[in-house]
């Protein structure tokens, strides 16, 4: 099967004696991302996944494939990362990366990329906005020089109840939320999240100086050591939106009227 992250064309064969189970669940997983059928000429990436229960299997077979195992589970939580992993090395020269929910105006396009360090909600804020607004990534938004927004809607990973040992890998379509529609998504927004538990009141907003906003921007960007003037880029997309806006909220669900504002106003 074929599937785009990033606008990375990737070849994804599945072998062993699950390899029919492992099929159904990428497919169903990674529905947004699938290709199949689309386009033609080589992958940039060729990915084999191996489930089988035998252990000799998986001892012979282990040189052979990127990811192998006896757990459908397991090998779904570890296709995830692989993929972005692949992907961002294979965008790292012309595309700026944020560790960012990305969510767009269904009508205009306009995009928001709200970004921030692990644990800081990102999924969640993806499922609280994008039932509204068009789903684009809850992980990695990458942008091109003339800032528009790369689609990345990749399944999100969620924990299924207390206790749950691993992230079930779950499908955007399946969580209901919407679809992009193969339009441009021009950047208008860049927003940095500070998820506060004990927040009291409405979602305190700052825009902040440029200067004060680049330390978070790096830290939250792939691949900065090897972008040229990567300070300049940031601080260029940073002017050219309009700043960055800090957000201190206590939910996702909060966020939402602000997201529209913001790209109501940049319509």
């Amino acid at each position: 099967m074929r599937l785009k992250a990033l606008e990375v064309a990737f070849q994804v064969s599945c072998t062993g004696a699950g390899a029919a189970e492992l099929v159904g669940s990428v497919r169903q997983a990674w529905d947004r991302c699938l290709v199949d059928g689309v386009g033609a000429g080589d992958p940039d990436e060729r990915v084999t996944l191996l489930l089988d229960d035998d252990s000799e299997v998986l001892a012979v077979r282990a040189g052979d494939v990127q990811l192998f195992g006896a757990r459908l589970d397991l090998l779904m939580d570890r296709f995830s990362p692989l993929v972005t992993r692949l992907a961002v090395t294979q965008r790292r020269s012309d595309l700026t990366m944020f560790h960012a929910c990305a969510a767009a105006d269904p009508a205009t396009g306009a995009t928001a990329v709200l970004f921030g360090p692990s644990g800081t909600g990102k999924t969640t804020l993806a499922r609280a906005l994008c039932g509204e607004l068009v789903y684009l990534s809850d992980e990695t938004a990458g942008v091109t020089a003339d800032l528009r927004v790369v689609p990345y809607p990749k399944p999100l990973s969620i924990l299924e109840g207390p206790g749950a040992e691993l992230k079930a890998q779950v499908s955007p379509s399946e969580l209901g939320l919407r679809a992009h529609e193969g339009r441009a998504y021009p950047l208008r927004a860049l927003v940095e999240l500070r998820r506060r538990p004990d927040h009291a009141g409405p979602v305190l907003v700052e825009v902040l100086p440029t200067i004060e906003a680049l330390p978070d921007l790096v830290a939250q960007t792939s691949f900065t050591r090897g972008m040229d003037r990567p300070l300049a880029r940031l601080a260029s997309i940073a002017d050219r939106v309009g700043g960055v806006r800090r957000v201190t909220y206590r939910e996702a669900a909060d966020l939402l009227p602000l997201v529209r504002e913001l790209l109501d106003e940049a319509a």
